[in-house]
């Protein structure tokens, strides 16, 4: 037996015949085994078996693994509308076993002033992300848990998503019809960076990204009185760099259990006909999901009631805007990654404080 799981059973050196009759047996569309390969039979597990179907990207197979025959479903699109909905299932309820699943966290774990919220969600349009794997069969699969292979949102994206929505609505009101006070800007910005962690690009030699542009934004004078507040908190001399920290915002992934396809066609501007097209994995409309935040103030200068108030209303209109309007994911300029929520899969600990997340939620219309 070779060492390597590829080597061991190398679909791409078989010949086409083969190839073809793999091809519907490792997606379960065929119980017949290949004829000259029935080694096959040994692999149980729906993702082995999508790995090594991944190898016809290298023969002339590659179609027909990905989305079959213009007659018939096949391959990957195949194995997705037949078999990948009781494969999520099967891998979450791993998980449930395992009692690794994530669920709302218990407040009285943490400091006096934490809280929590918790959102069921509907997706409006798919949600598309990338994964990191090296090798797939399509160029762009939904970025999926490392060990169960189920499709999910990671608490880096959401956290990403969230700091980008709460960024765009700070702009948009600094540009629009909304305040012009420099104070407020870097008070604004300030409480972010509390909750996020410090600013991407805030280097001593030279500031770049997120740190930058927003300097461009609020101008210089909001610039100095942010980077002012930074150093008082963390009480650091004016001749030492900002120093890098954790904000108090911890976020929990969230699971899916569906998994689709999406075709993007583009068109030739000259001919209008369609080019290749491009194939995406994706969580498809209408899948609910679950999202979950929790807040430990453990910076001292939101250690008041009233500041905790203040917080959970500006998240709560950032997380309105990320869900509901700018979306999550890749390509949501496109539309991709909005969800409706309804107000009764809103939750939020403790339950005195329900009223000031709804509050933040309302002002985004």
């Amino acid at each position: 037996m070779k060492h390597e799981f590829q080597a061991q059973y190398p679909l791409a050196l078989k010949d086409s015949d083969t190839q073809d009759s793999a091809i519907a047996s490792l997606v379960r569309q065929s119980r017949r085994l290949p004829a000259h390969w029935k080694e096959i039979a040994q692999i149980d597990d729906d993702w082995a078996r999508l790995e090594i179907l991944s190898q016809a990207i290298v023969t002339g197979r590659k179609e027909e693994a990905r989305m079959g025959t213009r007659k018939m479903s096949g391959g990957l699109r195949y194995w997705i509308e037949r078999h990948g909905e009781a494969f999520l299932r099967q891998q979450a309820g791993y998980m449930n076993s395992l009692g690794i699943a994530p669920t709302f966290p218990d407040l009285s774990l943490f400091p006096p002033g934490a809280w929590a919220v918790q959102i069921n969600f509907t997706l409006r349009k798919p949600y598309i992300s990338r994964d990191d794997v090296d090798f797939y069969i399509l160029d762009n699969p939904v970025k999926k848990e490392h060990v169960f292979k189920i499709p999910y949102v990671a608490p880096s994206q959401w956290k990403g998503a969230l700091r980008a929505a709460m960024v765009r609505e700070l702009v948009s009101e600094w540009q629009g019809q909304g305040f012009h006070d420099p104070e407020v800007f870097a008070n604004r910005r300030f409480q972010m960076a509390l909750l996020f962690g410090d600013e991407k690009g805030e280097e001593p030699a030279a500031i770049k990204g997120l740190a930058k542009y927003l300097d461009e934004i609020g101008g210089q004078e909001a610039a100095e009185k942010f980077r002012e507040k930074i150093r008082k908190h963390f009480a650091i001399s004016e001749d030492k760099p900002l120093p890098h920290f954790q904000g108090s915002l911890y976020f929990y992934p969230t699971f899916f259990g569906r998994i689709g396809l999406e075709v993007i066609n583009p068109h030739d501007r000259r001919t209008g006909a369609g080019k290749q097209p491009i194939y995406y994995e994706c969580v498809p409309a209408g899948t609910r999901g679950t999202f979950t935040l929790l807040y430990v103030p453990l910076n001292a200068s939101v250690g008041e009631d009233e500041n905790h108030k203040k917080v959970l209303k500006l998240v709560g209109k950032g997380l309105k805007a990320m869900l509901t309007r700018y979306g999550f994911g890749a390509k949501t300029s496109s539309g991709y990654g909005v969800a409706d929520v309804k107000e009764e899969d809103i939750k939020v600990e403790p339950k005195e404080l329900e009223e000031d997340f709804r509050e933040g939620w309302g002002k985004n219309g």
